[in-house]
């Protein structure tokens, strides 16, 4: 299993909407996630947000592999395991979802996340 660490910050997830989704990384085909770690580095806060979660899924699914976590203020952790491989002939968008409340994601100054991913490749 090799893992794959990305960071992404508040400007990332920007938009002018209380949601938004970007992709991560793009899982090869044949690869199964067998791990996911989202890691609130910096707490994602500004103007009048008064909450935000970050979740892990795909397209269709935005918390197939990681539930919505708080990642308002810094230092929260969660982890998931133990999925299949999502196809043996294509490729897959995994995608983080960001959703703010009270305001719009733009008005974000601040917030940082790591995600560590783990993924094994299955078919040769």
């Amino acid at each position: 299993m090799n893992i794959i660490k990305v960071t992404k910050t508040f400007s990332d997830f920007s938009a002018a909407s209380l949601t938004n989704d970007i992709e991560i990384f793009s899982l090869p085909a044949g690869c199964r996630i067998e791990s996911v770690t989202i890691d609130s580095t910096t707490g994602f806060t500004g103007g009048l947000i008064s909450a935000y979660t970050i979740s892990v899924g795909i397209t269709g699914n935005l918390v197939k592999f990681a539930a919505a976590l708080s990642v308002f203020a810094s230092g929260t952790q969660q982890d998931s395991n133990n999925f299949s491989i999502e196809s043996w002939t294509a490729v897959t968008s995994i995608r983080a979802a960001a959703i703010s409340v009270g305001a719009l994601l733009n008005a974000a100054t601040a917030g940082s996340v790591s995600f560590y991913i783990g993924v094994a490749q299955i078919k040769q």
